[in-house]
């Protein structure tokens, strides 16, 4: 009897066993499905709106045998050659990353100082740059205290106060002065100190060449732009922001990664090959697509009756700028929301308790509809402040307030990832609070909270709810020319094509902008996702 008791109490727990298996198994299955489904569904979308908005049989038989040879049969054998090398496979990744996101930030950096005004925008820059600079400098010369911390920020901000009110007596100064001199402020000198820094870091002993070398690259381009009678600001810039690092990238890989050196042909491959078929497509006359996503698209004002001259430049600048300044305000704060509920917010007492309900309403202030936000941004500005609806600054700060419960979030689940030894170790070996908070605890917790940065600027640039409720224009002929002036964003422009009467803006314009939209999101996100990375890989 008692054999056969252990073997009936043998067989239970091996069914027991076999069923857990199964469900886990039914699980894993059940979760690939959804992804596959979800990756299927996401293919279709885009293979919808890449067809109205490229207009794919229009072209004839000869274009796609055209940019087969010239495109698809190089680029796929670069891959497969790539795929087998390691060390080139990694020279590619940088090559892709520093040429592409170069190029777009140069763009950037050009077009919205060239709307808002260049001196306006150098203005603000250097004084909310030096203070904290000097600042960090002071420490490092004198020692940090537990001060230091704190008056980093506070620096940005008086420095920020100082700009606006000395705005116009400096303006007043700089009417005289070229464009060129502040994109030279803007751009060339800050690339020039990042690129030294860099290069101190690769090779020791030549970063003081290497920033000598993008000034004086910068220097001549201004020199030669004038000389043929050409305003050198555009040229000033992609030298800096595009043709500096290239190069930094290039000797860098010469000299220290031989074995990888063909990796830097992957840009060339790709861009090279779209060039060479379209110098051909045009010589011989070839009939190419049908698309709505060209250059008047991204460089022309809208126009409501000729879907072919439609073009989103100042919706497109406006969300640039609204997404850039909504980071820059919600980034800092929210981050240092969570660096004082994790590290400095005491356990006990009335701060304590404070503490516990600041956190518990901010998590439920992450789930609040947009549409909320959007009457509280009207009821701030309008109401509260009395500016004037559909301004710049409303609609970032708007914005910054419906991301920020997320950043904070995120950052505070970052911060308790990461363990208290490494505190603990850090306190032992004599460092201050904000010596290991600036030292150990945010490097190790920076890959956490540019995820939820991602995931937060991701909700953000798309929305149309919040933006509406404060009346920002839905199209606009102009980008935004200062914070406090009128402004638009491509979300609600498409919003607008969409109900369009004429039929090629409700399939092809639509497309073709949300097309650009999606490009936008996937630079801002991939600029995260590389500093992710590089922080994970430290």
């Amino acid at each position: 009897m008692a054999a056969e008791t252990d073997s009936v109490s043998e067989f239970a727990k091996d069914r027991a066993v076999w069923l857990r298996q199964l469900k886990g198994s039914l699980f894993e299955v059940l979760l690939i499905v959804a992804t596959l489904v979800g990756v299927l569904a996401l293919l279709v979308l885009f293979v919808l709106i890449g067809i109205d908005a490229l207009g794919p049989s229009a072209a004839d038989p000869a274009w796609y045998l055209l940019y087969f040879a010239t495109l698809v049969t190089p680029v796929s054998a670069y891959t497969l050659y790539v795929r087998h090398d390691p060390a080139v496979a990694h020279v590619n990744a940088r090559a892709f990353a520093v040429f592409c996101g170069g190029l777009a930030l140069a763009l950037i950096a050009y077009a919205v100082p060239a709307a808002l005004n260049p001196y306006d925008v150098a203005i603000h820059a250097v004084f909310a740059a030096a203070p904290p600079l000097v600042v960090v400098a002071y420490g490092r010369l004198y020692g940090e205290t537990h001060l230091t911390g704190p008056a980093v920020p506070v620096s940005v901000a008086v420095g920020l106060v100082c700009s606006f009110v000395l705005l116009g007596p400096l303006n007043a100064f700089t009417e005289s002065l070229p464009d060129w001199v502040a994109y030279f402020a803007i751009t060339t000198l800050p690339v020039a100190g990042i690129l030294g820094v860099l290069g101190n870091r690769i090779w020791t002993d030549r970063g003081l060449t290497t920033a000598a070398f993008v000034v004086a690259a910068g220097l001549v381009t201004v020199g030669v732009s004038q000389s043929r009678g050409v305003d050198p600001s555009l040229w000033l810039v992609l030298v800096s922001v595009f043709l500096a690092p290239v190069a930094l990238l290039v000797v860098e890989t010469f000299e220290r990664h031989p074995q990888g050196r063909a990796g830097l042909l992957g840009p060339v491959v790709l861009f090279g090959g779209i060039l060479l078929g379209a110098w051909i497509e045009g010589q011989f006359g070839i009939t190419g697509l049908d698309a709505w996503l060209r250059p008047t698209l991204v460089l022309e004002s809208w126009s409501g009756y000729r879907p072919e001259q439609a073009g989103i430049y100042p919706q497109l600048l406006g969300s640039i700028m609204i997404v850039s300044l909504m980071t820059l305000m919600a980034f800092p704060v929210g981050v240092g929301a969570a660096v004082y509920l994790e590290e400095y917010a005491p356990a006990t007492g009335w701060l304590g308790r404070l503490a516990s309900v600041l956190d518990v309403n901010i998590s439920n202030l992450a789930g609040v509809p947009s549409v909320v936000y959007g009457l509280l941004g009207l009821a701030l500005f309008r109401q509260g402040l009395g500016l004037t609806p559909g301004i710049l600054i409303a609609a970032a700060t708007t914005l910054a307030l419906l991301i920020l419960p997320i950043m904070i979030v995120s950052a505070q689940e970052a911060l308790r990832s990461v363990p208290d030894e490494y505190r603990q170790g850090s306190y032992g070996m004599g460092a201050s609070r904000w010596q290991t908070i600036r030292n150990i605890v945010l490097p190790e917790a920076v890959p956490g909270i540019l995820t939820g940065t991602i995931l937060a600027i991701g909700r953000a640039i798309g929305e149309t709810a919040p933006l509406v409720m404060i009346a920002l224009a839905t199209t606009r002929f102009d980008p935004p020319s200062g914070l406090f002036s009128g402004a638009t964003a491509l979300p609600l422009q498409i919003f607008a094509a969409k109900g369009n009467n004429i039929p090629e803006y409700r399939t092809g314009v639509v497309a073709a902008a949300s097309i650009v939209l999606l490009a936008l999101l996937l630079l801002m996100n991939a600029t995260a996702i590389l500093i992710r990375n590089r922080y994970q890989n430290d």
